[in-house]
């Protein structure tokens, strides 16, 4: 269970109908479920998973909102940050609710740098008072100093340019501003398929599949991920290269129609300082249903993780095509 969810537990006068969550949590404890929905408290989240974790434990439609934050409907709220573990990002939401609060409480686990958040916001706050540490988190009252512009995320993108085109990254996205290692050893030793229909799961700023359409513009290709900056970050990179495809929210194939020839995957493996298989399983057992009789299903991990035996749990064959710098490149066919 999430403790920065237990810790709000302890501090039930926070928690009331004014009351509206920001953050990506998705592991919700029973006794939070319950008073969020007996308390009416609303959510903003970018994380699919959080939304949806939320929706399960009976939170109405109302209460929700999946997508980039919407700073107007955060006025006249008590806002709780859930901080996130990239401070560049946290720092930006901080700058967004600068703009439409003097006020809101900050819970962050300590392994996030909890214990921290007072030096991290110094230069965005006039005071921040620590006010519990429990659970191994800590709660922050936080008096907000304005920056006196409105949140711009564009402004706050960084790209990153390979084969001649820039992608652009929005704050908190997977490889903000560079390119990391493993995707880098994909796409310089596979080729984009001469014909067919691909995805990019957990596409971050869409760097593999809008690379692979770019090789080939006659592939048909989908984008998804869970982040709503990701999504965001793909479907501009798409429109400024001109590159079309599909782009769309899903936690792993979950909302994933149909067949594909190509599956390409970065699968995330932490969760936190905590090392997270769920993905790369699920992934293994459930792309048997998206690929067509010969498809393929490309997929980096870093050099110690055992995908290739995971995936001969599901497929006939599983075979490391490239090792280098900590990284691996597998390539998965034929499914049992």
């Amino acid at each position: 269970m999430s403790k920065v969810y237990e810790a709000l537990l302890r501090h039930p006068e926070l928690l009331t109908g004014a009351t509206t969550v920001l953050g990506a949590e998705a592991d919700l404890p029973g006794a939070w479920a319950s008073a969020v929905k007996e308390k009416h408290i609303s959510l903003q989240t970018w994380n699919l998973q959080t939304a949806e974790a939320w929706k399960a434990a009976g939170v109405s439609e109302q209460q929700l909102h999946f997508g980039l934050p919407e700073p107007a409907a955060l006025k006249d709220r008590n806002i709780i940050l859930l901080w996130p573990k990239a401070k560049d990002f946290a720092r930006a939401l901080i700058q967004m609710l600068s703009q439409v609060t003097s006020q809101c409480y900050i819970v962050a686990a300590n392994d996030t740098g909890g214990k921290s958040v007072n030096t991290a916001i110094k230069a965005q706050s006039d005071s921040c008072i620590k006010t519990d540490s429990a659970r191994h988190c800590t709660l922050w009252q936080v008096t907000l100093t304005s920056s006196g512009e409105a949140i711009n995320w564009l402004k706050l993108a960084r790209s990153v340019r390979f084969e001649e085109r820039d992608f652009m990254t929005l704050p908190g996205v997977f490889g903000h501003g560079k390119l990391d290692a493993g995707t880098a050893q994909l796409l310089e030793h596979v080729p984009a398929p001469g014909h067919g229909r691909i995805l990019d799961l957990g596409c971050g700023s869409g760097i593999i599949g809008l690379t692979m359409k770019g090789r080939n513009p006659s592939l048909k290709a989908t984008l998804s991920d869970v982040d709503a900056f990701a999504l965001r970050s793909a479907q501009l990179n798409s429109v400024r290269m001109g590159l079309e495809a599909d782009i769309l929210p899903s936690d792993g194939l979950k909302d994933i129609e149909g067949r594909f020839d190509i599956i390409y995957s970065n699968p995330p493996f932490h969760q936190g300082k905590q090392t997270d298989y769920d993905f790369a399983r699920r992934l293994f057992s459930d792309a048997r249903k998206h690929l067509t009789r010969d498809g393929q299903l490309w997929i980096v991990a870093n050099r110690h993780l055992a995908y290739e035996e995971w995936a001969k749990e599901a497929f006939r064959q599983a075979e490391i095509m490239v090792q280098a710098n900590g990284f691996k490149v597998i390539c998965v066919s034929e499914p049992t």
